[in-house]
């Protein structure tokens, strides 16, 4: 796979490609910013006060969560991973647990050996419902809060395809990403065709939005996080795209 550039393209917003592009270029990639998805903050109300849990699924949520409330006191809180954890951490609250499986799946498969009770989950307004349907189907009493929203970035046509044809590393971050790009792609077959082009996933969910819209042989970490995308794509170039 000597064809492949070492150059690889980012699908997330604007905001958050500017963070993840110093992985990448630590190991030598030329970054091409794709931003496909912006975030739009959005009203809510809590109906009420107390929570046994509340699960975050992204630093994102937590953000946009804790600029119009609180953390309910007394929740236990639920990261999906460590870049929440972290997240929560800086902003003076306890993390109670971070999942194995690092994935909405896996929290559900966590909370399986936890007490029932009352959860809370800030998320997306477009997310996928597999925590929320999981949960609910476990016995618990769920109560979902949309707190933003994700739009398309749209491309003068053509554009994209423009930039997929010169080839690398087309990274996904999210099932969003992955419907914003087909939704500027002229046709679906325009990224499946392409050549030089290596899909990259950052983790499962993702994975299955992509081969939903018939993409195969996506590359994924073994971690969901970038830096673990960022070394993934770096040991298969180096292993198999180099002469």
């Amino acid at each position: 796979m000597g064809q492949v550039p070492k150059r690889v393209i980012l699908t997330r917003g604007q905001e958050d490609i500017e963070k993840d592009r110093k992985y990448f270029e630590e190991f030598g990639f030329e970054v091409v910013p794709l931003p496909m998805i912006r975030s739009l903050s959005l009203d809510f109300v809590l109906s009420e006060d107390t929570y046994d849990w509340v699960l975050f699924q992204s630093v994102r949520s937590v953000k946009y969560f804790l600029k119009r409330h609180p953390i309910p006191p007394g929740s236990k809180i639920i990261a999906v991973g460590d870049k929440t954890r972290r997240f929560i951490e800086e902003t003076g609250y306890s993390v109670f647990a971070v999942p194995r499986d690092r994935s909405a799946s896996g929290m559900v498969e966590f909370m399986k050996g936890m007490k029932r009770g009352k959860v809370l989950i800030p998320r997306s307004a477009k997310g996928l419902r597999t925590l929320i349907d999981g949960l609910a189907e476990l016995g618990f009493h769920v109560v979902d809060i949309p707190v933003y929203d994700l739009e398309t970035v749209t491309y003068p046509s053509g554009y994209v395809e423009d930039v997929l044809k010169e080839g690398g590393f087309l990274v996904f971050a999210s099932p969003s990403a992955v419907n914003a790009l087909f939704e500027n792609l002229q046709k679906p077959s325009n990224l499946r065709s392409a050549k030089g082009l290596v899909v990259v996933a950052i983790g499962k969910t993702t994975k299955k939005e992509l081969r939903k819209m018939g993409v195969e042989g996506v590359l994924m970490p073994s971690e969901p996080l970038m830096e673990e995308v960022a070394r993934t794509v770096w040991e298969f170039w180096h292993n198999s795209c180099t002469l």
